[in-house]
């Protein structure tokens, strides 16, 4: 009787994974090293398989980066927005928001992988585009809540412009270079404040 020939270890490792496994490992490594290093050999290194595993699902390295940074968009704001909508009234969404560059889980991922897509940005035009997209849907979500909280249409666009930058400001600098310059309750004061002025709670 024949034997029946094994398939190569990483043949069948290949097959089990997919795309989502390679996007990833991409988006980690994106985070650790930015975007020069998410390279298809490095990648295959980095999950033990083949190249040959990577063709199964992308056509090449730019369309591996589209799905990067589609999938960046849905996690890094429609996600997060799905999530404070459970808080109750506006103005507590915006104080949940507040809270995540400190509060949320994998924050340090988070961060690094939202610097390197800007960094990339600087110089790919997909990129580029995917900052302004979720620049505008985030600074839309922002300013909605606080029209809804009583804010005057006249002064919506600019608070929000700067409760935005301040999330943004939050999440990239050092607590410890802050920190000898304004405690993290001075912070919470501060962004409080920018929420609760003008606003009938």
């Amino acid at each position: 009787m024949a034997r029946t020939k094994r398939a190569p270890a990483g043949a069948a490792k290949a097959k089990r994974l997919d795309a989502t496994a390679w996007v990833d490992a991409g988006l980690d490594l994106l985070a650790r090293a930015g975007v020069e290093a998410v390279r298809i050999d490095e990648l295959a290194r980095v999950l033990t398989v083949t190249k040959g595993s990577f063709y199964w699902h992308f056509e090449d390295r730019a369309h591996l980066l589209r799905s990067m940074l589609d999938q960046w968009r849905r996690k890094a704001t429609l996600a997060v927005i799905e999530r404070v909508e459970s808080s109750g009234s506006p103005a507590q969404r915006l104080r949940e928001l507040l809270e995540l560059p400190v509060r949320a889980s994998g924050t340090k991922r988070g961060q690094n992988l939202e610097l390197a897509i800007r960094l990339w940005a600087n110089h790919d035009p997909g990129a580029a585009a995917a900052i302004e997209e979720i620049d505008q849907h985030r600074l839309s979500y922002v300013a909605s809540q606080l029209r809804a909280s009583g804010v005057p249409d006249a002064r919506v666009g600019a608070r929000a412009f700067l409760l935005y930058a301040f999330v943004l400001a939050e999440s990239f600098i050092s607590p410890a270079a802050a920190s000898p310059v304004v405690t993290s309750a001075a912070l919470k004061r501060l962004g409080n404040e920018l929420i609760e002025s003008d606003i009938s709670l």
